[in-house]
Parts: structure tokens; C-alpha cells; sequence
């Protein structure tokens, strides 16, 4: 198993940030509370794993 230096944490929370904000928006324009809330929480779920890495790599 190679080690993980926070890179792979920061990228994934990165992508997870950008789905997010895409479920969001999608939510938005189709009046759906359901998918802006996924988004939403997508979104926390990556500035958590983002932190994470950047603790990783301290």
C-alpha cells in the first residue's frame, strides 16, 4: 500500500467540492431541494477532505 501524503485527500476533496457545487447548481435550476442539499453536503464533505490532506502533509 503506498503511503499517502495528503495529496490524494487534497484531490479528492477537490473533486468532491466541484461535484458538489455541480448538484447544486443543478438543483437550483431545476427547483429540486433535495439534489441542493446532496450538493451542499458534497461540498462540505470535500473542504473536509482537503483539510485533511493539508494535515497530511505537515
Amino acid at each position: 500500500m503506498a503511503e499517502n501524503n495528503g495529496t490524494e485527500d487534497k484531490t479528492k476533496g477537490k473533486l468532491d467540492k466541484a461535484k458538489g457545487k455541480a448538484k447544486k447548481a443543478f438543483g437550483e435550476v431545476t427547483d429540486n431541494q433535495e439534489q441542493k442539499s446532496e450538493g451542499t453536503k458534497d461540498k462540505a464533505k470535500g473542504s473536509v477532505k482537503e483539510a485533511k490532506g493539508e494535515i497530511k502533509d505537515k
